[in-house]
């Protein structure tokens, strides 16, 4: 599986934040440096194993502030859902 860069989307699968989603704003050695913009923001990022997370989507775009982030999250919950329903035949 592809290492995550930074600015992707990946979820969480363990931990007490398991399922929520994250961007990565900067790869270390052995740690993601990871933030949703409300409960970790970007001055205060998450430390997350990258074997703990599985990538979700790629982009290239570097947030300015805390609120791109809960955006580009919100876009990445509804095109998940938007295939999800496709695969399920719904429209």
């Amino acid at each position: 599986m592809k290492r995550p860069m930074p600015y992707d989307i990946v979820a969480s699968l363990a931990g007490h934040d398991e399922g929520k989603l994250f961007m990565v704003i900067d790869c270390q050695a052995d740690r993601l440096l990871l933030c949703d913009g409300k409960g970790r923001s970007l001055a205060g990022p998450k430390k997350k194993s990258p074997k703990h997370v599985r990538l979700i989507r790629q982009s290239n775009i570097p947030p300015k502030t805390d609120k791109d982030i809960r955006t580009t999250l919100a876009q990445a919950v509804a095109q998940t859902a938007a295939k999800e329903g496709e695969l399920l035949g719904e429209r």
